[in-house]
């Protein structure tokens, strides 16, 4: 059964549900943000993702149990950790792609 595809805005990466701190863009962590046009949500609230299981940074798209997202615009608190981290970490980790308007 293929996956159900939803485009993630104003998306951050977390290590969990209950801790909220951010986190690398990679397997185990999850997303969290506003699903656009997701089948189980009717508006857009904040969600956070199953585990992550994939990420194409050339698609822009990261995969979970059961969603494959398509990331819009990253979270500016996000950005900035990002930015901040980037020092520490490498870089290709840290790419994102943005819709384009």
């Amino acid at each position: 059964m293929p996956k159900t595809t939803v485009t993630m805005e104003d998306w951050a990466v977390v290590q969990s549900v209950n801790s909220r701190s951010f986190g690398e863009l990679c397997p185990s962590n999850r997303l969290m943000g506003y699903p656009l046009r997701h089948p189980h949500f009717t508006r857009s609230i904040l969600v956070f993702s199953s585990p992550i299981l994939d990420v194409d940074l050339d698609q822009g798209l990261v995969e979970t149990v059961n969603t494959v997202y398509r990331l819009g615009e990253a979270n500016g608190e996000y950005k900035s950790w990002v930015t901040s981290a980037e020092p520490q970490r490498p870089e290709a980790t840290y790419r994102w792609k943005t819709r384009k308007r």
